[in-house]
């Protein structure tokens, strides 16, 4: 199965790393990044599924200036179910605050958190993970 991901952060060196690690792991895929949740949100709504033969990990950074990561998977679980289908939300955050952590897992449209920094190996991990899982 074809992976792509998509980093939204505020943190511009946040962004900037997190594509590195997955350039490295492998570097045909393809890596998009924002800093802005609802500049994310407004193009995903409004672009066909750009990876119609795979699915897009998005990296979601929780507390953010505009639209935090709470906001954004709101508006995220308000799209058609087939393109939710198209992306896998995996939390990325160093966020240590338990009310935080159980409130974001529980929306369904959130497959599971990663505590920041991102590391290759949490990395690599995550795609051993979503391909056991997906063939």
């Amino acid at each position: 199965m074809k992976l792509a991901f998509i980093v939204i952060d505020d943190s511009e060196l946040d962004c900037f790393v997190s594509r590195k690690i997955i350039e490295h792991v492998d570097k045909s895929l393809n890596v998009k990044t924002y800093q802005n949740a609802e500049l994310a949100i407004e193009i995903i709504k409004d672009n066909p599924i750009d990876n119609s033969e795979g699915l897009t990990i998005i990296l979601l950074d929780l507390h953010m200036p505009i639209m935090n990561g709470f906001q954004f998977v709101e508006e995220f679980e308000k799209l058609p179910i087939q393109k939710q289908k198209k992306y896998m939300i995996v939390v990325l955050s160093s966020t240590r605050n338990a009310n935080d952590i159980s409130r974001i897992l529980s929306y369904n449209g959130v497959e599971s958190m990663l505590e920041k920094p991102l590391t290759l190996e949490k990395l690599t991990s995550l795609v051993h993970r979503v391909q056991q899982g997906l063939n």
